[in-house]
């Protein structure tokens, strides 16, 4: 996807490739940086192997967020049962 020249210094950031860094910004420096094509569709088993390391990614990290709120929140839990055991002593 090869942009025109126009002597601007500043390179146009369209919103397709914004939407592209948002979804995988190594996705988007690849192509855009590197120049390096996107694979074609139907690239067979590799393609679904990345796919598949996608989304166990995805769940891995929905997962740690989950973990991470729940950990805040005995902290907190424990912070205030603290509290409160000096408080009624």
């Amino acid at each position: 996807m090869p942009r025109a020249s126009t002597g601007d210094p500043q390179p146009t950031i369209r919103a397709s490739e914004l939407g592209e860094y948002s979804y995988c910004s190594r996705a988007w420096w690849y192509r855009h940086v590197l120049k390096i094509a996107p694979p074609a569709a139907g690239t067979g088993e590799r393609l679904s192997r990345g796919v598949q390391a996608h989304r166990e990614h995805g769940r891995q990290v929905a997962r740690a967020t989950a973990l991470a709120k729940i950990g805040l929140a005995l902290a907190l839990l424990g912070a205030l049962a603290l509290v409160l055991a000096l408080v009624l002593r």
